[in-house]
């Protein structure tokens, strides 16, 4: 204990106090209770009574030395300790060191380059705690967390027997540093190497609210434009083992949060907002389906509920919704269809009566989807299959009808329904974009487009159909898009049953098809280039033709739960919202499909909505809640995670099957610790695995190109201690270069549940429209509702789902651990184990038979080796960067010129024969060059 000197300001020792055990590492005060403090031991904590500067005592000692599965942590009395002397405080010193060279030892954690090993502790730590900020008075309380996850909650009590202490465990999970005890019970954790948490205390126990990524430390990376679409993806190796992950890191968009409800919408069903009239630029009511009610909301600084002013059926479940006249508003449920003309009340144009004036339309059978468009209404039911047309027409003021205009049976069940919007806006499209259309004569304005109304629907079958919706045809199908089932992988039919599908018109039209699965399809027609639509699309045509046949041209993997397509405006060629187990934005005018990720909560249902004070609103639904937000200039990086049960430590994009290459460590199974895994980043299943020897671990790999086969060169090291001694000389160990076959990597496709099909039977051209038949009354069994989860988990590599293995063709073995490999001039291989680099070649392009060509030997192990043509890049651990050629004719490998200062090399890219970047293990970056091949950089 030390005072400040009244006198000369001085540092005043008092006092000290000693008790034998572990190392101390931290003192506290105990808040609301003067004059005592802790001090936190490796292993125990004692509490300390500093009440009497001049004579320190311990009071109460809290031991943590119990199981690692989790003791209840003993409270005891300690003894008084003794005053320190100038022999203690030399013994305290000399422990310090000790324990802190120990310490520094067994943090494996941050030895990057070094063996997984995991940490033997011989009494649990307190890493981090955090004091109660509102307790109450007279009663502390502290949470702390130890090295084995455990948390547990110190209460101070006083009385008139002293002070008393209660511990309780209340939470397992990982190890947190720091920890911050928040208002309201919320603890935030922090974990060095993983992701960090929210927690809320209830009730004693502390329960998980919400994650906090980190994606630090970064241990590899690999850029690629994952489908072409000038979109790249940065797929990183983070964290380390036990917190080990893939991350594939994208582009976001940014969405600022304006409104946010309580958690009072639980079970919705639908999301919709409509307007009065077409021509109006903000939106007047919002529509929310529950299992068994609907309510309407109006739009605005407030959401009133006006549902009995609007006139839609409350207590049923509203299948889908919309304005099919200026004024006119209809709802579609199970039962039937209802038309409605809202009062004033809901809106000022409404009708000036005191009630809203409805019409009902009642099929004999159930209803399980519809769609509601300009001037019609399409229905289907299941059971039979049939598919209704209704239309409306107004009888005399405030009156009207809703009649039926046509049905058909169909083969198959409709899944989905979407009818584009209204004519005009199609046929503006169509003339800006340009096509081979007719031209009134001496007229010489834009072109007029003569198209049919059609819609699009999705099947059972399964399949995308665009049907006609003219008043005065019977039905016609007018192009087909077949979705082929791939049952060889034991896929269900139901999960490529479209659960959305929509019409978008960009350059060329096409449609996209959202599947329950979580695929995304897009379909284009087989018309030439000056063609916008296929012929059958336009009035003058008679019969579908096979140019009127929808391909398969883009397949993209966006989750795990059915997806829902979204448009942000009433317009063919808008932008467009994907939902499944989280959000995206798709844009309607990019080739193929191009999306971000959504910057957002995981959400079941989402609808624009436009008001004065919120133009481009978007309202999301979400754990329950309603959240309106805007999407804001400006991007951020959005992260989704996949975790790989290991320490990451390599990671390579193989463009040919679209997947990833993943070297990891750390593995805790007896089989291996160290392993090669093909994952798909789409979803993160693991195809196939190479398995590293027992006691063996990877520690390079490269992709490279025998004749015309593909392979992958593994370097390894035999011995899990380190490769190089402290002084930069290899270890005695050994390694093995071993070269694994890629051709027979399965592709993702392969594994998703469809397959692409340009050769369509002819039975796929007749659709789900035979023929024309009546009605048929039959009992009806309703599809079941789909729709994403409110909540994300991040998702774990499916090792029960592995293809199959990655096959090893030939391996060498080293006297050192291979630590870097590299392809030479597309025919050769080099590889540096230990402080010596070799070129290896392959006999008559067989990656069977490998053979060594060339050995150079340097001062120091060999880190990280590039190419750059002829030209190779050593990195030397102390002799920095070396800068080699091989000559084939003598087989012989010429060292041309070195590094011009030792630098401890961390990797090294070449721009150029000339041009070297460096980087260092002390953080610094350097650019090297050499204009002329003088034997100097």
């Amino acid at each position: 204990m030390y005072a400040l000197a009244a006198n000369d300001g001085g540092i005043q020792y008092l006092s000290g106090y000693s008790e034998p055990g572990p190392l101390a590492l931290e003192i506290a005060e105990i808040p609301q209770l003067d004059g005592f403090g802790l001090l936190f031991r490796a292993g125990d904590i004692l509490i300390v009574d500093l009440r009497d500067p001049k004579d320190i005592c311990c009071t109460i000692r809290i031991s943590m030395t119990g199981s690692l599965v989790g003791e209840q942590i003993s409270v005891e009395d300690s003894c008084r300790g003794l005053d320190v002397d100038d022999d203690v405080a030399a013994c305290a010193l000399l422990e310090l060191r000790d324990s802190g060279n120990n310490i520094m030892m067994d943090d494996s954690c941050m030895a990057i380059d070094g063996a997984d090993n995991p940490r033997s502790m011989k009494s649990r730590v307190i890493c981090s705690w955090s004091w109660e900020p509102d307790a109450m008075r007279g009663q502390p309380r502290l949470i702390f967390c130890l090295d084995d996850g455990e948390f547990h909650i110190l209460e101070f009590n006083w009385d008139t027997e002293g002070l008393k202490v209660l511990p309780e465990r209340v939470h397992r999970g990982l190890p947190c540093k720091p920890l911050l005890w928040m208002d309201r019970g919320m603890i935030a954790g922090f974990v060095e190497m993983g992701d960090g948490m929210i927690l809320h205390l209830e009730h004693g126990r502390l329960v998980h609210r919400s994650t906090v990524q980190n994606v630090g430390p970064i241990l590899d990376l690999a850029i690629a434009d994952y489908h072409g679409e000038k979109q790249d993806q940065l797929f990183s190796c983070c964290g380390m083992c036990p917190e080990g992950s893939l991350r594939v890191i994208r582009n976001g968009v940014n969405v600022e949060k304006l409104l946010r409800t309580e958690p009072i919408y639980q079970g919705v069903t639908g999301l919709w907002t409509l307007r009065m009239k077409r021509t109006d630029t903000y939106h007047s009511f919002l529509v929310l389906a529950f299992v068994e009610e609907t309510r309407i909301l109006s739009v605005g600084l407030s959401f009133n509920d006006i549902s009995d002013a609007v006139g839609f059926q409350p207590e049923v479940c509203t299948l889908a919704c919309g304005l099919i006249a200026d004024g006119l508003l209809v709802q579609i449920h199970s039962k039937g269809v209802k038309l409605c003309l809202p009062t004033s009340h809901a809106h000022p144009e409404g009708a000036a009566l005191t009630s809203p004036v409805c019409v009902d339309w009642y099929p004999d059978v159930t209803i399980s989807v519809g769609a509601v468009g300009h001037d019609v209404v399409a229905v289907a039911t299941s059971n039979p299959c049939c598919l209704y047309i209704l239309r409306v027409r107004p009888l005399s003021s405030l009156q009207y009808e809703l009649y039926e205009t046509q049905h058909v049976q169909l083969q198959y069940e409709v899944s989905c329904i979407s009818i584009p919007e209204e004519d005009s806006r199609l046929r503006t499209s169509c003339s800006a974009f340009g096509g081979d259309f007719r031209k009134r004569e001496g007229n010489n304005s834009a072109a007029e487009v003569d198209v049919r109304m059609f819609a699009v629907i999705g099947t059972h079958k399964p399949s995308v159909e665009v049907i006609s919706l003219e008043p005065d045809e019977a039905f016609r199908l007018l192009s087909i898009g077949s979705i082929s089932v791939n049952n060889a992988l034991g896929a269900p039919v139901s999960g490529c049953i479209p659960e959305n599908v929509r019409f978008v018109a960009s350059e060329r039209f096409y449609i996209l098809a959202g599947l329950r699965n979580g695929m995304l399809l897009r379909f284009e027609s087989g018309t030439s280039k000056d063609q916008y639509l296929p012929g059958s699309f336009y009035k003058e045509s008679f019969a579908p033709s096979l140019s009127a046949l929808l391909q398969l041209v883009a397949i993209r993997h966006i989750g795990i739960t059915p997806v829902g397509l979204v448009p942000l405006h009433d317009s063919a060629n808008s932008d467009i919202i994907v939902l499944s187990d989280r959000s995206w934005l798709l844009y309607a005018s990019r080739h193929s499909l191009a999306y971000s990720s959504i910057s957002f909560l995981p959400a079941s249902h989402v609808t624009p909505v436009s008001s004065v004070d919120c133009p481009s609103g978007l309202l999301f639904v979400a754990e329950n809640c309603l959240h309106l937000v805007e999407m804001v200039h400006g991007k951020r990086l959005n992260a989704q995670k996949f975790s790989v049960g290991g320490t990451p430590r390599k990671v390579l994009y193989h463009s040919d099957s679209r997947t990833l290459l993943v070297m990891r460590t750390g593995l805790t199974g007896a089989s291996c610790s160290s392993d090669i895994v093909q994952i798909d980043p789409n979803n993160g299943i693991l195809l196939s695995r190479f398995k590293c020897e027992l006691g063996e671990t990877a520690k390079c790999i490269q992709i490279a190109k025998i004749g015309s086969e593909q392979v992958l060169i593994v370097g390894t090291s035999k011995s899990t201690d380190r490769p190089m001694m402290p002084n930069g000389e290899a270890e005695s160990i050994k390694g093995r270069l071993i070269v694994l076959s890629l051709d027979t990597l399965g592709s993702p496709h392969e594994c998703s549940s469809f397959i692409p099909t340009s050769n369509l039977s002819s039975s796929s051209h007749t659709g789900s429209f035979p023929e024309i038949v009546g009605y048929a009354n039959e009992d009806f069994s309703s599809n079941s509702m789909c729709s994403s989860p409110d909540d994300i988990c991040y998702n774990q590599i499916q090792f029960e789902q592995i293809a199959g293995h990655l096959r090893s063709l030939t391996h060498v073995t080293f006297t050192g651990a291979v630590l870097a490999v590299y392809p030479y001039l597309d025919r050769y291989v080099l590889a540096a184990a230990g402080n010596t680099l070799s070129v290896f070649g392959f006999v008559n392009e067989n990656p069977h038979r490998m053979k060594k060509y060339a050995v150079s030997r340097t001062r120091f192990t060999i880190t990280c080796l590039k190419t750059y043509g002829s030209q190779i890049a050593a990195g030397d651990c102390r002799d920095g960067v070396l800068f080699c050629s091989y000559h084939e004719n003598l087989r012989k490998l010429e060292l041309i010129y070195a590094d011009p200062a030792q630098r401890l090399v961390g990797d090294v890219v070449l721009l150029d024969c000339e041009t070297a970047v460096v980087s260092d293990r002390r953080g610094s970056i350097s650019v090297l060059s050499c204009p002329g091949l003088e034997g100097c950089i």
